[in-house]
């Protein structure tokens, strides 16, 4: 039944304090995180969310669930996702963990045109997943960023890329939000408005 299911695109009753309020979708870290390298499992801050809110990991579970079947999981993201909704934040938590299910997130994009998606992954450095990546990268509403760390290699050059301070190849604009600048992503809009460059996050 439908109502076994976390509601896939919730937005909590306090928003979300760095991202704003502004539709955001997860899923459990680790068990979908391919692409993790041993630094971003130590440091994982969705994990720690997770840990600490057992109701949160709960709901992404179920949320993961849903996804292992892509044309239900479509369809229900559509139905549950108000066809005005202007932002959606893909992957507070976990990441694209199989070709099917970038699939889907390709379709719930073109299904929705006007509504701007943004996302960050290291699922870029998986083979297998290269390639639906790609054509996900492709939507025109969609900005999709190549996250990065100390243990993993530079992104190709035609992604936009997030890196850690720590890193000593990070390039880019440091997040507004985490040097006091602004509210929330929703204020700064760089990540999801903006067609080109890299960001770099501190630690958190």
């Amino acid at each position: 039944m439908e109502e076994d299911f976390a509601v896939p695109i919730c937005l909590s009753s306090e928003g979300n304090i760095k991202v704003g309020r502004v539709w955001t979708f997860s899923l459990p870290s680790f068990v979908t995180c391919p692409g993790a390298s041993p630094w971003c499992r130590k440091h994982c801050y969705a994990w720690r969310f997770e840990k600490f809110r057992p109701n949160c990991r709960q709901a992404y579970v179920r949320n993961l669930a849903l996804s292992l079947q892509p044309d239900r999981f479509v369809e229900h993201v559509l139905k549950s996702l108000p066809e005005d909704a202007s932002l959606v934040r893909i992957h507070v938590g976990g990441d694209y963990y199989s070709s099917e299910y970038t699939a889907a997130w390709q379709r719930i994009c073109e299904a929705r045109p006007n509504t701007h998606f943004w996302a960050y992954t290291r699922s870029w450095n998986v083979r297998l997943l290269q390639s639906p990546l790609e054509h996900l990268r492709e939507q025109g509403n969609l900005q999709l960023f190549a996250s990065t760390d100390p243990d993993m290699p530079l992104p190709p050059q035609d992604w936009r890329a997030a890196f850690i301070e720590i890193d000593p190849r990070a390039n880019g604009i440091p997040c507004r939000h985490q040097q006091g600048e602004v509210a929330s992503c929703l204020e700064c809009g760089y990540c999801f408005h903006e067609r080109a460059g890299n960001v770099v996050f501190k630690v958190h």
